[in-house]
């Protein structure tokens, strides 16, 4: 996948002596940035913060068709940091991005890491056994809510929860055949 890489990423690639390193931005709390590198990297004038707590990705797939496409972000769950940010301010549909840069061979960001994945945050779920607490963070692609029905329905049961023994949609789905949508 060469579409929108830089060309100073398509010469690192071609080094074949890559160092890949993870950047993911997080709208938690006005703005969570992490990194898996051992220091601090600072790219688009964002400090992306060095952190142990910080396992992996899932893997990233494309298809031609629309779908929603996720991925999941793991933390580690033993320490409490990445936990109580999430127990602790609304994370529901706050936005995500995660980037992937490789780091030259003295451990600089070469420019324009490229944007892997945007989506939004979508739940999270801890998994604990006796050795292991591990954070996983699920992210869904702007699509998620693509089928998802808003509002109003015309029947009365939907009716009545707003007001309540009012019948005036009781025939209403009889009615929708005597409209004439776009026929003559």
């Amino acid at each position: 996948m060469a579409r929108g890489l830089t060309s100073n990423v398509k010469s690192e690639l071609a080094t074949n002596q890559l160092n890949p390193v993870n950047l993911i931005y997080l709208n938690i709390a006005g703005g969570q940035r992490f990194t898996d590198h051992y220091k601090d990297i600072t790219y688009d004038s964002n400090t992306y913060s060095a952190s142990s707590l910080f396992l992996g990705l899932s893997n990233v797939s494309e298809s031609p068709e629309v779908s929603v496409d996720s991925i999941t972000v793991a933390f580690t769950g033993a320490d409490q940091t990445i936990v109580s940010l999430l127990l602790n301010n609304e994370y529901m549909e706050k936005e995500a991005e995660i980037y992937k840069g490789f780091l030259n061979s003295s451990q600089t960001l070469i420019s324009d890491p490229f944007l892997l994945f945007k989506g939004r945050i979508e739940s999270f779920s801890l998994e604990e056994d006796a050795n292991n607490s591990t954070l996983n963070i699920s992210i869904a692609s702007h699509w998620s809510d693509f089928e998802r029905i808003q509002g109003r329905r015309t029947n009365t049961s939907s009716q009545e929860l707003y007001f309540s023994g009012d019948v005036g949609f009781d025939y209403a789905s009889q009615s929708v055949s005597d409209i004439k949508w776009g026929r003559s």
